[in-house]
Formats: structure tokens, sequence, C-alpha cells
């Protein structure tokens, strides 16, 4: 049974992690997202995620700056996996991560039992105090701060953080 928002909110709660929920109606693009934070007045970093895969169907997950122009080709080199990197198709998406498009996050891999998706992390992200992430759901959005979001997350994965310019990696 694939967890949904309630339950993430739950497990955060359970953490004592402090969040901000913001309800809002369903985005699917990160330009559909920009004027929602100018609305709402969100503050802290504001991402995207992509859910991509090899072609050995290994699986990754990459969340990044809303704003970072990323380069699949320079990607692959980078994360070590088999052959061009291309987008997990929607059906992967679900089986791995439980989530539909327009709702994947670094909170989707507590869906992830197998840990069969490697997750990488933008470092520019952990220089916001705050972090906004959809809990499972593209009608919401929470925000808590960068250093409880990594707490959390590495409580179910392992995290790998990125350097989008130097092509860097380094674990958390």
């Amino acid at each position: 049974m694939k967890l949904e928002a309630k339950n993430l909110l739950d497990a955060l709660s359970e953490k004592e992690i402090n969040y901000k929920l913001f309800e809002h109606e369903a985005f699917f693009t990160v330009e559909e997202s920009s004027k929602l934070k100018n609305d709402l007045d969100m503050q802290g970093a504001h991402t995207k995620n992509l859910f991509l895969r090899d072609k050995k169907r290994n699986f990754f997950l990459l969340s990044c700056l809303d704003n970072q122009e990323v380069d699949l080709k320079e990607i692959k080199n980078v994360i070590s996996c088999q052959g061009n990197l291309s987008f997990g198709s929607h059906d992967y998406l679900y089986e791995k991560l439980g989530v539909r498009p327009g709702s994947v996050s670094p909170y989707a891999l507590i869906n992830d039992t197998e840990n069969s998706v490697t997750f990488y992390l933008d470092k520019e992200i952990i220089d916001f105090e705050l972090c906004n992430f959809h809990p499972l759901d593209n009608t919401k959005t929470i925000q808590v701060k960068t250093e409880d979001f990594i707490k959390f997350i590495k409580t179910i994965t392992n995290v790998q953080l990125i350097d989008l310019k130097t092509k860097e990696i380094t674990s958390i």
C-alpha cells in the first residue's frame, strides 16, 4: 500500500518536524508553480524534481532549484548510470514512488521500500533556510527548515549531494 499525503504529514509530526502547509490548485510544471509562490509569498528554496532512469532500469530522483537547468547528458557522466538517462515512465513513477506526474518530490521516497531509487539533492538547496516540496500530492506544498528536511529524508534513504556546477557528488 502506497502512503499518501496524510501519512507523510503524520510521519513529520511524529518526528517533531514543524512544517507549514499550503493548499492550492494542482499544477504540473515549474512555470505554473511560480505564480503560486508569488501569490502565497512562499519563502525558501523552490524546487523541481526529476524522476530518471537509465537503460538498465536503474532509477534516480534529482531534486534541484526550480530555475536550475539540467543537462541529462552531463548528469549521466556524474552519477555513474548505465547508458543514457531519460525520464522514467508514469507507470514506473507510480510503481517506485507511489505518485503521479506533478507530485514527484523527495518525500515520495517514503514509498520506495526497496530502496531502488537513488536520490540526488542539488547542493544549492542546503544554502536556504527553508525548502518547499509537495507532500505526495500536487495540490499541497509543505515548507520546512532545510535542516529538518535533511534529517527526515535521511531516515528514508541515503542522500547524495550533487553540485550541478562542479559536477561533484558527496554523501551526507
